[in-house]
C-alpha cells in the first residue's frame, strides 16, 4: 500500500451563539492506491493558511509513494528533515497528517487504533465542557452543562478589563469563579483558564481566593515564555494543581517544564503538539515525574476522536477537554465519537473511527479570527 495524494481542507467554525468566528478546522485527507483514506486535524489558531501549505506543499511531495503504515517513519521525516524545528506550523502539519496515518493503519488492519497502540487501560473518557454556548452569564453556561451530564467544567477570567489590569482582572475572575460554582453545585469539578493573563503577584491572589472555590486546576495564571513564574507557583501552594502546556510542542519543548517540576498536569495538544504516537511519548515522561494529562482539545470532530484513542490508552491521563461547537461539530460527522453525559465510549469502527462530509466543509470557509489585544492604560502591550 502507498500514498498518493495528502490535501488540507480548512470549514470556518462561528463562535458562541454562531457570532464572530471561533476557529478555522483544519482536516488532512490522506489517500492510498487501494481505495483507503485516512483523516487528521492540524487546527491551530492564527497561522491556518501557513499550517495548510505546509501539508500541501512540503509535507505531501515528501510523503507520497510512501507506505502509509509506517507512521512513526513519517513522523520523523516530517520532524528531522525540513532542518528548522520547534515551530508550530510545522508540527500541526506533522501532527494532522500522522493522525490520518493511523486511520488508515487502523482501517487497514481492521482496529480500532487503540487496539493498536496496546488496548485500553479504562472504560470510557471523561470530558469537560466549556463556555461554548453564547448564553447570557457564566452561570448559565456551567448550569447547562451540568444539566446535560458534564460533572466537569472549565471557564476563563471573564472579559479583560480596559485598560488592561492585572490586579482588577482578578477581581473580576474570582466573581466569575464564584458565580460560576454556584451554578454548577458542589460536586462539579471546576477549572480557570488563565490564558497567561496574570502578573505573578495578581496570580498569587487569585490562586489564594480561588481556594473557596476549590478547583481541578488553575491553568496557564502566568507569562508562558518560561517555566519559571508556575515553578514559584507551585512551591508557593501545593495544595493547587497547576497546569499549562498548550503552547508547547514535541517532547522537547515539554521536557525542561517537566524536569524542573512546573506542572501537576501537562495539556499537550495532540493537534500541533506531535499527534498521537508524540503524545503518548510525553505522557509516558509525565508519568515518570507523576505528573497527569488533560490534553488541550478546543477543536474539531477528527480531533476528538484522535484524542480519544490516546487517551483510553494513557495510564496517567486526567480528563479531556470538549468544545461544544454546536451545531457544526454534529453536522460535519457522517460517523464518529459522541460525548454523552460527558463521556466518550470506545469506538468499534477501525481506524479512528470518523467520517466527515466534505460538501459540508466547503460550504463553510475560511473566516480570519478576532485577535486578543489587551493594551495598559499608556498603549502599551503587556507580557501576557
Amino acid at each position: 500500500m502507498k500514498i498518493t495524494a495528502i490535501r488540507s481542507h480548512m470549514m470556518g467554525i462561528p463562535g458562541p451563539g454562531g457570532h464572530a468566528p471561533a476557529r478555522n478546522w483544519i482536516f488532512v485527507e490522506v489517500e492510498t492506491d487501494v481505495g483507503i483514506t485516512g483523516i487528521g486535524e492540524a487546527t491551530t489558531e492564527y497561522h491556518e493558511h501557513a499550517v495548510a501549505a505546509m501539508i500541501d506543499k512540503h509535507f505531501a511531495p515528501l510523503l507520497v509513494g510512501q507506505d502509509p503504515t509506517r507512521v512513526h517513519h513519517a513522523w520523523q521525516q516530517m520532524q528531522r528533515l525540513f532542518w528548522w524545528r520547534g515551530g508550530v506550523v510545522a508540527s500541526s502539519a506533522a501532527s494532522g497528517i500522522e493522525q490520518a496515518l493511523w486511520d488508515v493503519t487502523g482501517k487497514a488492519y481492521d482496529q480500532p487504533v487503540y487496539k493498536l497502540l496496546g488496548g485500553a487501560v479504562r472504560d470510557y473518557v471523561r470530558t469537560y465542557a466549556r463556555t461554548d454556548l453564547g448564553l447570557p452569564t457564566y452561570g448559565e453556561e456551567a448550569a447547562t452543562a451540568v444539566a446535560e451530564g458534564f460533572d466537569a467544567f472549565k471557564f476563563g477570567p471573564g472579559d479583560l478589563v480596559k485598560p488592561y489590569s492585572p490586579d482588577r482582572q482578578v477581581d473580576v475572575a474570582l466573581a466569575v469563579a464564584r458565580e460560576v460554582r454556584e451554578a454548577a453545585g458542589p460536586n462539579c469539578d471546576l477549572m480557570i483558564d488563565c490564558g497567561g493573563v496574570f502578573s505573578l503577584q495578581a496570580a498569587h491572589r487569585l490562586i489564594d481566593g480561588l481556594r473557596d472555590v476549590r478547583t481541578l486546576f488553575v491553568e496557564e495564571p502566568v507569562n508562558m515564555d518560561t517555566p519559571q513564574g508556575l515553578i514559584e507557583l507551585r512551591r508557593a501552594f501545593p495544595d493547587t494543581r497547576i497546569a499549562a502546556g498548550e503552547r508547547l510542542a514535541t517532547r522537547w519543548q515539554l521536557r525542561e517544564w517537566l524536569e524542573k517540576g512546573a506542572v501537576d498536569v501537562i495539556q499537550v495538544d495532540l493537534s500541533h503538539g506531535g499527534g498521537i504516537g508524540e503524545l503518548l511519548r510525553i505522557a509516558a515522561y509525565a508519568e515518570v515525574h507523576n505528573v497527569t494529562v488533560a490534553p488541550h482539545n478546543p477543536y474539531g470532530p477528527v480531533a476528538l476522536a484522535a484524542n480519544l484513542h490516546a487517551a483510553l490508552t494513557m495510564p496517567n491521563f486526567l480528563i479531556l477537554e470538549h468544545c461544544r461547537h454546536r451545531p457544526w461539530l454534529d453536522e460535519v460527522q457522517l460517523h464518529g465519537p459522541k460525548v454523552q453525559a460527558g463521556r466518550v465510549e470506545p469506538p468499534d469502527r477501525p481506524g479512528l473511527g470518523v467520517e466527515l462530509d466534505w460538501d459540508y466543509v466547503k460550504k463553510h470557509p475560511y473566516q480570519r479570527l478576532p485577535l486578543r489585544d489587551p493594551r495598559l492604560a499608556d498603549g502599551s502591550l503587556p507580557p501576557l
